[in-house]
């Protein structure tokens, strides 16, 4: 499951993260593009000495031109086709990217999980099929990138290898997810997960046993690492630079003390190129709570504590996500509305940054429509989802209501200022 998120409020540390970011990562867009693009050159270089061309193709969509989600360094995208899209929002074509929501099943307790606060009878907790996905995957002609992951567990879903295999076999798809690691065995990982897969981004919350499992309760810290250190094996055994892996990290008041032991952990286990290309790294993600899990929120992170991160690196790329809300960009420079979330069991919504709020039932209500009921196609060129991205980028329009208190761009202000657009008042879907 990936790490608890809310949209309710923005609750991150004081410290100037963003340019903290900004030192960690260089001075330019295009020194910062060309860099990526050198410690992705051995993903590119295999791929095309393995004649795997197709993948290739799509593994340089995911870097250069997705909006955003994992994987992604937007290089290309930032440079104009960002201005072009929010230009001309309406008209445009289907996405080559989205995420699945596979699973709303899991047999963990993770203390910041919104899974674990929701009402008895009131959520829909159940697999999505294999035939129920194909449904689903079929109605993106071209589907470039792909990320799987769920408010459950994914690797219980008996079918969610099956889909791997499709979208790496028959639809040659870059394939990202997100998990803790802790539900499968590695030789079930060596044989149906990692030959398919370009990412993988690790859910860790903490860097010692005794901290690890207080917070992610059900989780075994040893299993996990043990995973960890034989996905390295296999990546060295069959000398491929995939998948790249990535580490998020949830900063609480529990486990604010071991953000420097986890880089410490890391360089134990790898060289800093090891893990993979650009898009490994550590990110450190505020808590985007909702009421039930506020008394874990951090109000600042120590400025020793940043010190120690800057110190004990040793090459190990790291950043700060989710800013609090007057750090973020406008809502009316979002574009992650081109890469849809699909909720199960077949809800689309704009993105994932409304999700782990603990209001499943508001964001089916405000949903664009399910994919079981009607065509993807027509969801997208609905009157409800062509207004929605018409006024997203306006900012002389009201906020889309699913949108108030979203995790990755400012709301506040706007919707003061220009009200809240529901669309089952002032238009329906």
């Amino acid at each position: 499951m990936a790490n608890a998120t809310s949209t309710d409020a923005q609750r991150r540390p004081s410290n100037d993260v963003t340019s903290l970011n900004s030192k960690i990562f260089g001075a330019t867009r295009f020194y910062l593009a060309f860099i990526r693009f050198l410690r992705d050159w051995p993903s590119y270089r295999y791929l095309l000495e393995t004649g795997r061309f197709r993948q290739l193709c799509n593994f340089f969509y995911t870097k250069a031109l997705l909006p955003t989600g994992e994987g992604s360094q937007r290089w290309l995208y930032g440079v104009g086709l960002e201005w072009l899209v929010r230009k001309f929002p309406v008209p445009q074509p289907l996405p080559r990217f989205v995420e699945v929501e596979t699973t709303t099943v899991c047999n963990k307790k993770c203390l910041i999980c919104e899974y674990n606060y929701w009402p008895e009878g009131e959520q829909i907790k159940r697999h999505m099929s294999f035939e129920e996905f194909k449904h689903i995957s079929d109605q993106f002609p071209v589907l470039r990138w792909i990320n799987l992951t769920g408010e459950g567990s994914s690797f219980l879903n008996k079918d969610y290898f099956l889909m791997l295999k499709h979208l790496s076999r028959e639809r040659k798809t870059s394939i990202w997810l997100v998990d803790h690691l802790a539900d499968i065995s590695f030789e079930r990982l060596e044989k149906d997960v990692l030959p398919y897969v370009h990412g993988i981004y690790l859910s860790i919350d903490g860097a010692t046993k005794k901290t690890y499992e207080s917070i992610k309760v059900g989780c075994n810290f040893d299993s996990v690492i043990m995973n960890l250190k034989a996905i390295l094996a296999y990546k060295r055994r069959n000398k491929t630079p995939f998948p790249h892996i990535s580490f998020r990290y949830v900063i609480l008041n529990n486990n604010l003390h071991e953000m420097p032991l986890l880089l410490d952990l890391l360089n134990s286990l790898a060289k800093p190129w090891e893990w993979g290309g650009s898009s490994s790294y550590v990110e450190f993600t505020g808590l985007l709570y909702f009421p039930e899990i506020e008394s874990y929120y951090v109000e600042k992170i120590p400025e020793e504590t940043i010190g120690e991160l800057l110190k004990r690196r040793h090459g190990i790329h790291f950043m700060f996500s989710h800013p609090e809300e007057e750090r973020n960009p406008p809502i009316e420079r979002c574009t992650a509305w081109m890469e849809p979330y699909i909720m199960m069991p077949g809800y689309v919504i704009p993105c994932c940054s409304v999700l782990m709020s603990n209001r499943r039932p508001f964001l089916r209500k405000y949903s664009f429509g399910n994919v079981f009921e009607k065509s993807f196609e027509d969801i997208w060129n609905s009157p409800g989802f062509r207004e929605f991205r018409k006024i997203i980028v306006d900012p002389s329009c009201p906020v889309p209501k699913i949108c108030v208190g979203c995790r990755a761009f400012r709301t506040v202000d706007r919707a003061k200022s220009r009200g809240v657009w529901d669309m089952y008042e002032d238009g329906k879907p």
